[in-house]
């Protein structure tokens, strides 16, 4: 910064003060527990008011341990709640993936296979079968 103001001394101690009072919080990675990753996704359908689009979140565990979470508008318009959850189900895959490949070139043997687990019986049913849906 070539002319630092009192608004930024102000967030400076602002910032300072905040580290200052939270020493003790952390993340608890705890060592008994197995190397496992774990993703859970869910979505809902077509609640946005203005587009109608469905919202999808998940949330990758390491062990018992929360690593990832994501929640997002999705980018198209889904038919039924079936269609709003297969959807979610791919991009909590290609997170599991990600990470699964950087634990792998860190040294650690993540277990397969990785669980998913989703909601919606239709959405594990189109999952499950590899064919044609008119509908999805």
């Amino acid at each position: 910064m070539l002319c630092p103001r009192r608004p930024h001394l102000q967030a400076a101690t602002h910032v300072v003060r905040y580290l200052a009072g939270t020493l003790d919080w952390g993340l608890d990675y705890p060592t008994d527990s197995e190397l496992k990753l774990t993703a859970f996704c869910d979505s809902d359908w077509g609640t946005c008011a203005f587009s109608a689009r469905s919202f999808t979140g998940y949330c990758v565990f390491l062990g018992r341990s929360l690593i990832s979470w994501k929640t997002k508008k999705q980018k198209t318009f889904s038919k039924s709640s079936a269609e709003a959850e297969y959807r979610c189900m791919p991009q909590t895959t290609s997170e599991v993936v990600w990470i699964d490949a950087i634990l792998e070139d860190l040294g650690f043997n993540v277990p397969k296979p990785i669980d998913l687990f989703c909601d919606n019986k239709a959405a594990h049913h189109i999952a499950h079968n590899a064919v044609f849906h008119e509908r999805t």
